[in-house]
């Protein structure tokens, strides 16, 4: 199992509990609808929502581990009622959005020539956290939660599947709901919006995430980051900020497109001609998500999940070349569109990458403990698994996979926590690449 984040949904998480003995029976587990959690977690910390105060907001969007990065924004708002509120978002591209709700009336001016997705998210976690929250309480699922003896409580998930794309190419999909013991949201993801809630703390009534966490693709973490929150009345010069607008210029109109009306839009594109791969499945399906400006250009490809990752970015780098069909509203006007495309793959191995294993570990690994043997008792005598670390051509750790059908309890304690370790980038000829690592464990 490759434990990964997409955009879809979260990686299994594993969580193992100490219980003294004897506590197992004060155990209890509640079911609660999962409609119901929902709107409980959005009455505690959505700052416009019931109980809401005025308030005035600014975020910080980076990917803090790449300073040169382009995914930086700003998002400021200020929120006196739900009639009025200004907005202001801005991207190092050159985007810029400003809203004003006065009196119940909208005026917004537009500046740049697309407004990119990952920033729409960070703006939907920050005032829309569940977007679509009245199809989750139309799901009619329960959620499951534990209250330990000493009254800790568990986390609790709920999750959907769906398909994304048609005929051949669709495959499947996910929604994913997640909630703190405390009834607070700690993940909401699909495959159009995906973000975490960390850092909860006071603010009125509320309780309130200081920092929202996107993970769109492996490798790739972007962090929005509250600088300011404070009471909306101590804003001087706040009359002025509600002033309607000169001009009415509403450009970055963005619409969700299903699977159907998707296929419509990139049909005068040529099929992709899939590259050989270094390892992995040969056949299988692929799906992502694109973003399309108003003028038909892919200006974002995520992906989404994948029978082989190693053909993720060929496949993005080639629908990032795509023209589609500009999209236009009941008006006429045009719009810029996003929705998910679903691919089957047909490839075949090619130039298979680099499989570490033995005393070629100790060359590329160090940091942490690695004991091939394990503890007795757990297997029978002489049999063997093997852990797989993927490490890209910088020597960054990507990746795990683990053996179908081992024990949790195996494979935790075979003490090995690949993110402990350091790896080292692998030269072949002379040149860094990509490559796995098998670290073998053996019963006594």
């Amino acid at each position: 199992m490759k434990l990964r984040m997409f955009r879809s949904g979260l990686p299994i998480l594993i969580v193992l509990l100490s219980i003294a003995p004897g506590a197992r029976s004060q155990i209890t587990r509640t079911s609660v609808p999962l409609g119901d959690a929902v709107s409980k977690a959005l009455e505690k910390s959505s700052l416009t929502g019931a109980n809401a105060r005025p308030f005035h907001i600014r975020i910080a969007v980076s990917e803090p581990e790449n300073s040169q990065s382009p995914y930086q924004g700003t998002i400021e708002e200020w929120w006196a009622s739900s009639d009025q509120w200004r907005r202001e978002v801005t991207s190092k591209g050159g985007t810029r959005q400003t809203i004003v709700v006065a009196a119940g009336n909208k005026t917004e001016r537009d500046e740049g020539d697309y407004f990119p997705l990952w920033l729409r998210e960070f703006v939907w976690a920050a005032f829309d956290p569940v977007p679509d929250a009245q199809a989750w309480t139309a799901a009619g699922m329960t959620i499951d939660q534990i209250t330990l003896p000493d009254g800790r409580k568990s986390d609790a998930c709920a999750r959907l599947q769906g398909k994304i794309g048609i005929g051949e190419g669709a495959t499947d999909a996910f929604w994913n709901v997640c909630f703190q013991g405390d009834g607070l949201l700690k993940f909401v993801g699909s495959p159009r919006y995906s973000m975490g809630f960390h850092d909860y703390r006071g603010f009125g009534k509320k309780q309130v995430a200081r920092q929202f966490v996107n993970d769109p693709e492996p490798g790739t973490r972007l962090q929005g980051s509250v600088t300011i929150l404070e009471d909306e009345s101590k804003v001087k010069d706040s009359d002025n900020l509600f002033a309607p607008l000169s001009t009415d210029d509403s450009r970055f109109s963005t619409i969700p497109v299903n699977a159907q009306q998707m296929a419509a839009l990139i049909q005068d594109n040529p099929p992709i001609q899939w590259p050989p791969v270094r390892s992995g499945n040969t056949h299988g399906k692929l799906a992502m998500y694109i973003s399309v400006d108003d003028k038909g250009d892919v200006r974002e490809a995520w992906p989404l999940n994948s029978d082989n990752a190693g053909l993720e970015d060929p496949a993005r780098d080639l629908v990032l070349k795509w023209k589609l069909k500009p999209a236009v509203d009941h008006d006429g006007k045009p719009v810029q569109v996003d929705g998910g495309l679903g691919f089957a793959f047909d490839t075949k191995i090619g130039d298979p990458l680099p499989v570490l294993n033995g005393a070629d570990i100790a060359k590329a690994v160090s940091g942490c403990l690695y004991n091939p043997v394990l503890p007795a008792g757990l297997m029978p005598s002489g049999r063997s698994f093997a852990i797989r670390a993927s490490v890209n051509e910088q020597g960054k750790f990507t990746g795990e996979t683990y053996p179908g059908g081992m024990s949790v309890e195996v494979v935790q304690k075979a003490g090995l926590d690949l993110h402990n370790c350091r790896f080292s980038p692998w030269l072949v000829d002379g040149k860094p690449t990509y490559y796995f690592i098998d670290f073998v464990f053996t019963a006594p």
